[in-house]
Formats: structure tokens, sequence, C-alpha cells
């Protein structure tokens, strides 16, 4: 898809671990039509809730009636399932089928907490995929506005100027330690 000058979209539903391979595979397309590829083009979606605090995020992301998380993610592992696709949801290719339970995807699928928390999950995703050009938010259908609203509030003005400065004075200490002069690419 690269050699057609696509831009690469890694899905919310794939494990973390499945991402790395993406940037490899569009880099191997646009090298077979001699075209450099550019970091800032892939797009990582993950399916985020930001919330005031870590027990608001862990009650609306994963508890209680009505939720919209566990909701689509049951779903995705059903038709994934059924599908038989259910690989997307293993760490490894050797995991038991009986391990993909709907705890396990949203564990691994889901990034949802206070800001920093939050934070510090989209910091170690990149340091475990590496440099990507943008998050795209996945957000679920609002059982609750407010939440709903106020994540997306969170997400903008709190957890993206911390990741982006975060990011900023890692790619500084990089440059300044191997001596290059690579630019930086922020998420937002």
């Amino acid at each position: 898809r690269s050699k057609r000058d696509f831009h690469p979209l890694s899905a919310n539903f794939l494990l973390s671990n499945h991402l790395k391979s993406h940037w490899e595979n569009y880099c191997k397309g646009k090298a077979e039509v001699g075209v450099e590829p550019k970091v800032a083009d892939w797009r990582v979606a993950r399916t985020i809730f930001v919330a005031d605090d870590d027990k608001t995020a862990e009650r609306y992301a994963f508890s209680g009636a009505n939720n919209p998380y566990e909701f689509y993610w049951s779903q995705m592992l059903f038709k994934m399932k059924r599908g038989k696709r259910a690989y997307v949801f293993k760490k490894h290719k050797d995991q038991p089928d009986d391990e993909v339970t709907l705890e396990h995807v949203m564990k691994h699928c889901v990034i949802h907490g206070s800001v920093n928390k939050v934070v510090d999950q989209l910091l170690a995703l990149r340091q475990e995929i590496g440099d990507f050009g943008e998050i795209v938010y996945a957000g679920m259908d609002w059982v609750d506005p407010a939440l709903g609203k106020r994540s997306m509030q969170l997400m903008a003005e709190q957890v993206m100027p911390r990741v982006n400065a975060a990011i900023g004075k890692s790619a500084a200490a990089d440059r300044k330690s191997t001596r290059l002069n690579s630019s930086h690419i922020p998420l937002s």
C-alpha cells in the first residue's frame, strides 16, 4: 500500500507488539518504489480514556453496566474469534486461544487512567514501537457524555502537551548524545 502512497494507520484493535511490523512493512514498500518514508505519515490508533483520577477511569472503562469499552471490545473479540483472526489479540504466536479473554484484550488495547498514567502509557507505547507521527484517539460511544467530553479535553489540553514535551526533551537528549541533527516529529 505504501507503493501507492497510502499513509499507514495502525488499528486500535491490534496489540502494540504487532505495530512495529506495520512501520517496517511500510518502509519496505516505500523502498521498492525509491521513496523515503516519513515517520510523520504513520498514524497509530489507540482506544483511550482519560479521567481526572484513576478510579473514575477504571470504573468507566472497565466495569459497571453500560460500559461502552467493554461492549466494543466484547464485540471485536467475538468477531475476530468467529473470523478465526483472534491472533491479533495474542502477545505471541503460540499463546493459547483460551488466554485471549475479554479481560486480556481490554488490558492490552485500552489506554486509560489519569493524565499522568495516560502520558506514561503513551510514552511506553512509543518506546516499544518507535517514533510515529500521530496518535489517533479512538473513543467510544458516550454513555456518560460528561466523562466522554472530559476525556477528550484532558487528552487535548494536558496529555498531548506533556507527551510532546517529553518527546521533545528525549529527542534533544538523543541529538546531544549521538550528535545527530535529526528533527523530531511531534505526535500531535
